[in-house]
């Protein structure tokens, strides 16, 4: 007979999963990979790309994005992983809700991660995305370029933190072993 397995809490895993919570595990596996390739592409455009066509404002960014397609390969990427990741966010999130124990730490990273997504929407693409990236700075005075450029860089470090903590708090949900049974409730001895 193989030993029992069991989880940090003690909870029982493995056979005894119900169906939804062996779905449950997997998406918020999968939310995990998701959000830990946004946060790995978040770090290489801290390393290598913001250096670039931030290095010598105004100028870099122009000679970075205008006539050029970087800003449209970025863009690409972004909008290819983002949309999938917040989906198995929000079903890893609905799966695993039945599960008490793991909830409030379900509910942080959910939260942190679409707050991060919103703000991204509301203030990245429109303060940096489109008139930096996807224009080059086309219309732009340099100091306004500097100004723009300058705010984004800034306020992107607290949004990287933010989906830093999004996945810690995922992370934490994941390593709350779900109760055996299928209504999340623990299973009687035979």
């Amino acid at each position: 007979m193989p030993p029992d397995v069991t989880g940090i809490n003690g909870n029982l895993r493995g056979k005894f999963m119900s169906p939804r919570q062996k779905i449950g595990e997997a998406l918020l596996w999968m939310a995990l990979l998701l959000v830990g390739i946004i946060i790995g592409a978040s770090v290489y455009q801290r390393i290598s790309l913001i250096p670039e066509w931030g290095g010598a404002l105004p100028d870099s960014v122009v000679t970075y994005f205008r006539g050029t397609n970087a800003g449209a390969s970025i863009g690409r990427f972004w909008a290819n992983v983002l949309p999938p990741t917040a989906l198995f966010v929000l079903a890893a999130t609905a799966f695993n809700w039945p599960e008490r124990a793991r909830r409030r730490w379900l509910g942080v990273g959910a939260l942190l991660f679409l707050a991060m997504l919103a703000w991204t929407e509301v203030y990245f693409v429109p303060k940096g995305v489109i008139p930096l990236m996807a224009q080059g700075g086309a219309g732009l005075s340099g100091d306004e370029i500097t100004a723009m450029a300058k705010a984004w860089i800034f306020w992107d470090w607290f949004r990287v933190a933010g989906t830093v903590a999004a996945y810690l708090a995922l992370l934490r949900a994941l390593t709350i072993r779900p109760l055996s049974g299928a209504l999340g409730q623990p299973k009687a001895a035979a």
